[in-house]
């Protein structure tokens, strides 16, 4: 299950806003410098001044209008608080977080919709197979009528499945050798361990400074990634995770967890908080995400099974 990194607009915000800015300073000194001197108690801005004020304002306006644009569809949760560990539906099973996008969307998402969103349905194969079965054929046939059939038939089941999970919020997501969540060296400064994994991050974005400055790039947090366990364009990701840090100040311990690192897993006990779609241009995007905020996180030896650390949120 290889992390899937989220496509920032960030880049594309600063290049029309830089164009822009480049335009405007060009229509400014185009010819000979402009005397931006204002006449004494004039009480009158100059025209080079206004232009560039207005060229900012504009500029200003078109990155807002880019970010409404492509600004995604959400609903967010509140914390349902602390289940019993049978309540933890598996964030990884394949089809828990399609169900979980479906049953708590906020809006309306058609056949035809849904149909196309699903164009690679093999990891539903074992859990699903009514769903892998009408998915395939729906992709893999010619005949419009026949197409159409399945593509009802593929929603009302989703439907079906989503309805069961609707009422339901609590996952967990065990990390192993397909998902690693390494835990970082030891902090001295800090005194504890924190999650080195994209999954967990909650930095959106690089800064303009960082992706001018190498070596601020270099030492940034890294950019939130997802995994997509089941049909694709449906992932699943973390909000809340950049505040995960376990606190170690015993020394003895810290040692026995700095040893153990490579043969630790991490589970997450957590809620659904957020399903989002993407938006593109103010068009509907292909990409869904269901987000989960860690309730409770548990580092656990892979061996005997036992928790080593415990970190509550």
């Amino acid at each position: 299950m290889t992390p899937h990194h989220s496509p920032t607009l960030r880049s594309l915000v600063v290049t029309v806003a830089m164009s822009l800015s480049l335009a405007a300073l060009s229509a400014c000194t185009d010819g000979s410098k402009a005397d931006t001197t204002p006449a004494k108690n004039s009480g009158v801005r100059n025209s080079g001044q206004q232009t560039t004020e207005e060229q900012a304002a504009a500029n200003e306006a078109v990155k807002k209008q880019i970010e409404e644009e492509n600004r995604p569809l959400a609903v967010t949760f509140k914390n349902p608080g602390i289940g019993i560990p049978s309540e933890y539906l598996n964030a990884r099973d394949p089809m828990v977080p399609f169900l979980f996008y479906n049953a708590k969307r906020s809006w309306d998402e058609g056949a035809d919709d849904l149909g196309e969103s699903v164009q690679d349905p093999i990891k539903t194969r074992s859990d699903n197979p009514e769903f892998y079965r009408l998915a395939l054929e729906r992709i893999s046939t010619q005949d419009t009528f026949k197409k159409r059939e399945l593509t009802e038939k593929l929603h009302a089941l989703t439907m079906a499945e989503a309805d069961k999970v609707k009422n339901k919020s609590l996952v967990q997501f065990t990390s192993d050798e397909w998902v690693k969540l390494p835990l970082s060296s030891y902090d001295f400064v800090k005194k504890g361990f924190s999650i080195d994994s994209c999954l967990l991050s909650d930095k959106l974005a690089y800064s303009e400074e960082e992706e001018r400055n190498p070596a601020l790039l270099a030492k940034a947090e890294k950019i939130r990634c997802y995994v997509n366990p089941g049909p694709n364009n449906y992932y699943l990701g973390f909000a809340g995770g950049s505040s995960i840090f376990f606190e170690v100040a015993d020394e003895a311990l810290a040692k026995k967890v700095e040893s153990m690192r490579d043969s630790i897993r991490i589970t997450i006990y957590g809620y659904v908080k957020e399903i989002q779609r993407e938006k593109l241009g103010g068009n509907l995007g292909e990409q869904r995400y269901v987000l989960i905020a860690p309730q409770r996180v548990d580092v656990v030896d892979a061996e005997t099974q036992s928790t080593i650390l415990t970190k509550s949120l």
